[in-house]
């Protein structure tokens, strides 16, 4: 493996490990990076040997001409990427080109959610029961049988788009107002705490799967309530072996051979695990960090290493962190100017692993637009669960007190 391709949507903030260390420090190949014209400073700060390229992902023609441009003049040996939106992109420039990794039929799976449920309910695994919103009269009947559902585009992320229907006169409003129904799926709503199982896979086998809880209230579909986004790693043992042997046959239905995995389910108050859907790349909102501030490992970096062809570069420590590794991502509900905000160095306590401020002062923050769109994210480590409770509470008071907003 000789040069890789790098698409880079998201902030330059994300190619830098807990400790703050560049990502592409010290890649083993040489990479150009693809990222919007606008991103090009903070990505021109990060340490390490690589190219930059400036993009407009609105232009996906472009993009491609100018992808294979570059890969005619020095070819590309690996395509990755830790963005969502770029998936699917990214599996075609493979096939395109002849790269390996994930091609588009394989990234259909992790991102098309009728296709993910169909394939994981085949095998008998628990999936909410749904219907394509193409089809009215099978959405109606979905609704009329579980008395709410939950509308969600087919291929969304960010808990963007996704609406809760409880009579059919929510759901007859959501059609008047849907444009393109066809690129809906709406499903049973499922009553159950919702946590997020992220597995690293090499050859087909989990190698480490981090398990976590959404807190409830706190979780992904929450910000437009703006109350933060709050998780910790699941210290239960037993339901963190049930989790992982229920990722563990997700991945392998679903054929993942090497990459890393979000996955979200709902644990019912009766234990069962119930699928909600599944993503071929590391969690978003600080989900990397907290991780690697339990177990060791940067699931950005390992996405990195394995589309460089170089996993045998990848160390999974033998033990995990004491205690409990937790985030809160402090979000808003209403567009505000701030007149005073939170500096990091307010939370350099030892226990505080890394700490974010999103705004400033005289800044403008827009209203949390989906779920990881923060005001600013802290990663700490606690003892146990209650010592992560008072933490949490403790550290949002001190963020709040220190924020002031006129909200418009």
């Amino acid at each position: 493996m000789t040069r890789l391709l790098i698409l880079a949507w998201s902030s330059a903030n994300i190619y830098r490990d807990v400790n703050g260390r560049s990502l592409l420090a010290d890649l083993p190949v040489k990479s150009v990076l693809l990222v919007h014209r606008s991103k090009l400073d903070e990505f021109a700060a990060l340490e390490g040997d690589f190219r930059l390229e400036a993009v407009r992902w609105n232009a996906e023609a472009e993009v491609v001409a100018l992808i294979e441009q570059l890969h005619a003049a020095e070819p590309f040996s690996g395509i990755a990427t830790i963005d969502e939106n770029l998936m699917t992109l990214a599996a075609s420039l493979r096939a395109k080109l002849g790269i390996p990794g994930m091609l588009p039929d394989e990234i259909e799976l992790f991102r098309n959610k009728v296709a993910m449920k169909r394939s994981l309910s085949a095998v008998g695994l628990r999936t909410p029961y749904f219907a394509e919103c193409g089809d009215r009269a099978a959405v109606e009947a979905l609704l009329a049988r579980h008395g709410a559902v939950v509308v969600k585009p087919v291929d969304g992320y960010g808990s963007r788009g996704v609406e809760f229907i409880h009579s059919p006169e929510e759901l007859a409003a959501w059609f008047a107002r849907c444009k393109v129904p066809e690129e809906f799926e709406a499903e049973e709503m499922i009553d159950g705490v919702l946590y997020h199982v992220n597995a690293l896979v090499r050859s087909s086998v989990p190698e480490l799967t981090a398990s976590a809880i959404y807190m409830p209230g706190m979780g992904n579909i929450d910000f437009s309530a703006g109350t933060p986004f709050v998780s910790a790693i699941v210290t239960d043992d037993g339901l963190r072996r049930r989790l992982e042997d229920f990722s563990d046959k997700v991945i392998a239905t679903l054929g993942l051979r090497d990459g890393v995995t979000h996955l979200e389910c709902f644990v019912t108050a009766e234990g069962e695990i119930v699928f909600c859907e599944i993503a071929a790349r590391p969690g978003g909102g600080g989900i990397v960090w907290m991780i690697e501030a339990q177990y060791g490992v940067n699931y950005n970096r390992v996405v990195l290493l394995q589309g460089a062809g170089r996993d045998d570069l990848i160390v999974i420590p033998p033990e995990k962190a004491p205690g409990v590794a937790g985030l809160i991502g402090f979000r808003t509900a209403q567009s505000a100017f701030i007149d005073k905000a939170a500096k990091p160095d307010d939370f350099r306590d030892d226990w505080v692993r890394l700490s974010h401020i999103e705004v400033s002062e005289g800044g403008f923050k827009a209203a949390s637009a989906h779920c990881t769109d923060f005001l600013g994210l802290l990663i700490f480590n606690s003892r146990d669960m209650d010592d992560f409770e008072r933490n949490r509470l403790h550290l949002s008071k001190r963020f709040y007190d220190a924020l002031e907003m006129r909200t418009i």
